[in-house]
């Protein structure tokens, strides 16, 4: 009668744990707005502070003499007061997840592979304005493509080689086409499109 005793308690402790384990952000029926100090934070759409978060934008020239990133997140307090965010992960505004990785960037495509677009300012060669015989330089505006493993916390930039060696190698059916397609450099993203749809990422 005791060892029934244990056994039931055995599995009733079982199924909790069961019933707690973390539900993946890709299986999240709604997206819970706040800081995620961690990538584990986003994993498990589980954001451990709130409160009046805004992303505020720099300017070109900041982004290039200061080597400031692009933008950065500030919480404004009871007063209206604005006070820097620092030490997180990323953010979520409760409909878009922004990613931080210089500055803060929207991931565009969330699945077993997230897709985000890195962007930032480099400066060009300078250049001699004939009108009043001034130096100036042009700002060029750059885009990096990079995914993120949601099961991982990998992140890779978006290029052909990186799909056929680390990517891809997951399925075999994909990696085949991938392999066969003459214009695979103009397409990489179709492919983590279709990698998603295929595959569903499961907690390790």
């Amino acid at each position: 009668m005791k060892q029934l005793g244990c056994f039931w308690i055995f599995l009733l402790v079982a199924l909790s744990a069961v019933g707690q384990q973390t539900v993946l952000i890709t299986d999240a029926q709604h997206l819970k707005k706040g800081l995620y100090k961690s990538f584990e934070e986003f994993q498990a759409n589980s954001p451990s502070e709130e409160g009046d978060l805004v992303i505020k934008n720099r300017s070109s020239a900041a982004q290039i003499y200061l080597l400031a990133n692009r933008n950065e997140l500030v919480i404004r307090d009871g007063a209206g007061q604005e006070h820097k965010v620092k030490n997180y992960w990323g953010f979520c505004d409760g409909t878009n997840i922004f990613i931080k990785d210089n500055g803060l960037n929207k991931i565009e495509e969330t699945g077993y592979y997230c897709i985000y677009t890195l962007h930032g300012i480099q400066p060009s060669r300078s250049y001699l304005n004939q009108a009043d015989m001034t130096t100036n330089s042009i700002s060029t505006p750059v885009a990096l493509k990079k995914v993120l493993n949601v099961v991982t916390g990998q992140i890779l930039e978006l290029s052909a080689y990186n799909l056929k060696k680390y990517i891809l190698p997951q399925d075999s059916i994909l990696l085949d086409e991938f392999r066969a397609d003459r214009e695979k450099k103009e397409q990489l993203e179709y492919y983590i499109y279709q990698f998603n749809q295929r595959n569903k990422p499961v907690m390790q």
